[in-house]
């Protein structure tokens, strides 16, 4: 028998829609075309597949029973060409992730470094904003969606936000403050030394106004820095205390430059949050991360 995979290909087509216009268009190709492989193909097998009706074309008893098998086949085909496509995907794709400062150096930084061991061949786009400008990104289809860190947030439909990780910050000192190390203290006796933070217009400094009026107290910074990154120079150079991520402080931590005060008050826990949007279709490539990242 001289007949291929294309044959039974088209045969499929034409058995699952029942008509040789809608199979046609299905395939790309003619009506003249498709009818010429039925013919073709029940010649080789020697026997009717379909019989003409008012409703289309219609499967004879024998054409019923090669279906069974033909279309199993065919759905094998299809799967295969559609996981290999998302293989390639993987290979050469793309993902544009909008992120704050905080949630790249506290975990996105590590987690795109665990998947590009796994697949080396995808391209990442990072864009560096707020918090609030990070969900715009994802709003306004600017990115996959949004890596962030901040308060709890009200997100509402087709947004859809997914927590990946929990971190507490860490109050830091440089050694002009020297008094202030391995001894519990209040927060109350912090409020005499010079702070630094972020500007009033950030999430993070929301924060600290809140958990400060949760003791009575009100945060008011000597010193006002546009990103957090800036804060642990600032702290280094003895200018002032202030909290930052632990992540950001490893390593000036162990080389003895800074050291932690430890605060009598328990500082909240704060959440890295994937945002995206429900509505904007994704890649195999962020669908992967996403799911990577659960």
């Amino acid at each position: 028998m001289t007949s291929n995979f294309e044959y039974y290909k088209i045969f499929y087509y034409v058995a699952k829609y029942g008509n040789l216009t809608r199979a046609a268009a299905a395939l790309n190709t003619s009506q003249p075309a498709v009818t010429r492989v039925i013919h073709k193909l029940e010649s080789d097998l020697g026997c009717r597949l379909f019989v003409r009706s008012k409703s289309g074309m219609e499967l004879t008893a024998e054409g019923s029973r090669f279906f069974e098998y033909v279309s199993a086949g065919c759905l094998q085909f299809f799967r295969a060409e559609s996981h290999l496509s998302d293989l390639l995907q993987l290979e050469n794709g793309s993902i544009s992730i909008s992120a704050t400062e905080t949630a790249l150096h506290s975990w996105l930084f590590a987690a795109m470094e665990a998947f590009h061991q796994e697949y080396p061949g995808v391209h990442f786009q990072i864009l560096n904003h707020s918090t609030q400008d990070s969900i715009q990104a994802v709003r306004d289809g600017k990115v996959d969606f949004a890596v962030v860190s901040s308060l709890p947030l009200h997100i509402s439909e087709p947004l859809r936000m997914k927590k990946l990780h929990a971190y507490r910050d860490i109050l830091i000192s440089g050694r002009r403050f020297y008094e202030l190390k391995d001894r519990p203290v209040s927060l109350r006796e912090l409020a005499s030394y010079p702070w630094i933070s972020l500007t009033s217009e950030s999430i993070s400094r929301t924060f600290l106004n809140t958990y400060f009026a949760q003791y009575g107290l009100s945060f008011s910074p000597d010193m006002e820095l546009a990103t957090t990154d800036l804060i642990l120079p600032a702290v280094r150079h003895n200018l002032g205390i202030g909290f930052i991520p632990e992540a950001f402080a490893h390593s000036e931590l162990a080389a003895g430059n800074i050291f932690q005060i430890q605060i009598e008050e328990q500082f909240p826990e704060r959440n890295i949050l994937l945002i995206s949007d429900s509505e904007y279709p994704q890649s195999v490539a962020s669908k992967a991360f996403q799911k990577f990242a659960q």
